[in-house]
């Protein structure tokens, strides 16, 4: 299903209408990843990898400096749970911001839309695995949404998320977390909307490999108690 993607400011099949403290709880035998065909990493569900009744962010090092994310591990357990086992697994390493409009939101986590030449940017790729949509916070300027894989539906992505930059977006998810630093580097953030299965940039809706701007690139995501 290919949204209006004026409206709803997301890649196309991602849901949206318009002191001192420990670290975290890590299993002792870490899971091995499952390759699809091509390659990508692949897994059957996330381990429980932190204590979700404590507090977390998240540090995403990227090529243009460290962006901060508050986990929301009271409204969003399980999406939470999950980024920082992605993080644990070094899955985010690498990836691109692959669809920015700017002032509106930035949408990263496609394992298919990486910095590696031998993938292809589908806007849909992930890690093997759903999540369930739970919270009910409505998303806010600078909110980091796990977004819903198909409009109007239960199941979230299992890697990809969502930074909201404005309130004008009715987006359709789970919100995971909130973006505390590095605001500015989303917000210098030029206009990226890759064109996806059958559109062509002659629609004027999405532009063409040579037309992209430089993605924002994710080289490390570091989860840890705030």
């Amino acid at each position: 299903m290919i949204l209006s993607l004026a409206a709803v400011g997301l890649a196309p099949g991602l849901g949206s209408t318009g002191g001192t403290t420990t670290a975290p709880i890590v299993d002792d035998e870490s899971p091995v990843a499952a390759e699809t065909p091509q390659g990508l990493p692949t897994f059957g569900g996330p381990q429980d990898t932190i204590d979700v009744t404590r507090s977390y962010e998240a540090r995403i090092s990227t090529d243009r400096g460290e962006i901060v994310v508050a986990l929301d591990t009271e409204n969003a357990p399980e999406a939470a749970n999950s980024f920082a086992f992605l993080a644990g697994q070094n899955f985010y390493d690498g990836l691109e911001f692959f669809w920015v409009i700017p002032g509106f939101d930035a949408q990263a986590g496609d394992p298919t839309c990486t910095t590696k030449e031998e993938f292809t940017c589908t806007g849909t790729g992930g890690p093997g695995y759903t999540l369930p949509r739970e919270g009910n916070e409505a998303p806010a300027p600078w909110s980091v949404i796990a977004p819903v894989t198909v409009a109007g539906g239960d199941l979230l992505h299992g890697s990809q998320f969502v930074v909201s930059m404005s309130d004008a977006g009715n987006f359709e998810g789970t919100v995971l977390g909130q973006v505390v630093e590095g605001q500015e580097i989303l917000e210098a953030l030029e206009a990226r909307q890759p064109c996806f299965g059958s559109q062509t940039a002659d629609s004027g809706e999405c532009q063409s490999e040579g037309e992209l701007a430089s993605p924002l690139v994710i080289e490390d995501v570091v989860v840890g108690p705030a």
